[in-house]
């Protein structure tokens, strides 16, 4: 289904939860450029306050190590245990809540071999019960070997009980490499997830060529579940730069906090039709340079965000970022800026009023505040010297000898 703009999709996501939660398999299929699509995938996850793991798309076995390694990373999963143990416990026995708290491992083992198994799965039970007895043998962030044990014996079962110990909601999304043609072997794994686990949330990125490769010839239950699944995310002229952001930032290891805007501003700007959507791009091509700007040394708390300056005319202009000690102003041009004659002519107005009062301006696109993030700051640096220069008196103004 062609959808446009990110929230339709984030909205499409969104129902796609909502399967999921039904116990329904459920594959995300982003069709369109990966990385853009993997942006998407990133910034619902990051909606609903979720991490996204990328898993090996070569076999199951693999993919599930990955997700239980990320998983181990961020969760105590011997309290997690604990919790569903005690609950679980509980529920069949109202009158005695079991306590884990100060007991050793054999106090543990004695413990939870006095009492009936609760209603869980077999397999559930038996990953809760061992990481309750072994909880202090693991360290933080290890993955306990229970789990190792667990996926080892029944990958399936195994996966099932690791996420039943997760309390809903809160359990890392995934993200499968698609493969490459004739195999697809990542779209065989990612469905295999779906189906180990309906509630785990799982994505694909593949192109649109590659997918009508894949869905070609005979019908299969994966050729279903992928059409099912399948959300077209639409590119658009100039992502390569903004792509290859989003690749320096993951391998130079950066916030996670900032990967997440840079995805949002990429997803905006790439896939955003009509003047709303231009609208939102550059308030999200604000929000990321102005971050950007407080964190380089030359730049921070040089500029005011969204200033009003008087310049004597009918009404003070808005600039996106202004330094009145500098007379330098910024301002952020959306994708769409130049298709509207009206909003142009208005924009060379502002820029003739600003230089009369003496200001700098410096126009850039907002598709450049992801993609050319180094040649703005560079940018930014010169004319902030210069103007320094200039008005320390070392050099004089230009027209002035």
């Amino acid at each position: 289904m062609p959808l446009s703009g990110d929230v339709a999709l984030l909205d499409a996501l969104d129902r796609q939860a909502r399967r999921r939660r039904e116990g329904i398999a459920t594959l995300s299929v982003l069709e369109g450029p990966p990385e853009v699509a993997s942006a998407l995938w990133v910034q619902w996850a990051a909606r609903h306050g979720l991490g996204v793991v990328e898993v090996s798309g070569e076999d199951l076995p693999s993919a599930a190590l990955g997700w239980a390694r990320a998983l181990a990373a961020t969760r105590d999963l011997g309290a997690d245990a604990e919790a569903l143990a005690t609950f679980s416990l509980t529920a069949a026995n109202p009158r005695h809540t079991q306590v884990f708290t100060g007991k050793t491992a054999h106090e543990r083992r004695v413990l939870l071999e006095g009492l009936p198994p609760p209603a869980l799965p077999e397999a559930t039970w038996a990953l809760c019960r061992a990481l309750v007895i072994g909880r202090e043998a693991t360290a933080p962030g290890a993955l306990p070997d229970a789990v190792r044990v667990a996926l080892t014996k029944n990958v399936g079962a195994g996966l099932r009980a690791l996420h039943a110990l997760v309390p809903p909601g809160r359990a890392p999304v995934v993200r499968v490499p698609a493969g490459v043609a004739p195999s697809f072997r990542g779209l065989h794994v990612a469905g295999m997830l779906c189906n180990a686990v309906p509630a785990l949330a799982v994505a694909c990125a593949v192109g649109p060529e590659a997918l009508a490769v894949f869905l070609g010839g005979e019908e299969t239950r994966l050729k279903a579940l992928v059409r099912e699944g399948r959300l077209e995310v639409p590119g658009a002229s100039g992502s390569e730069g903004a792509v290859e952001t989003l690749r320096k930032l993951e391998r130079a290891g950066a916030p996670e906090a900032q990967r997440v805007r840079a995805a949002e501003l990429a997803l905006e700007v790439l896939t955003g039709a009509g003047d709303a959507s231009a609208d939102r791009a550059r308030s999200k091509a604000e929000a990321y340079l102005r971050d950007r700007l407080e964190e380089h040394a030359a730049t921070a708390g040089v500029f005011e965000l969204n200033a009003h300056l008087d310049t004597g005319g009918p009404r003070p202009w808005e600039v996106d970022f202004l330094s009145r000690e500098l007379r330098i102003a910024v301002e952020i041009d959306g994708h769409f800026h130049f298709q509207d004659p009206e909003r142009f002519r208005r924009d060379r107005r502002k820029d003739l009023d600003l230089q009369r009062a003496g200001y700098w301006v410096y126009r850039l696109l907002a598709t450049d505040v992801l993609s050319q993030l180094e040649h703005i700051l560079h940018t930014l640096d010169t004319l902030i010297e210069a103007r320094k220069r200039e008005l320390s008196g070392r050099e004089p103004r230009h027209g002035h000898h």
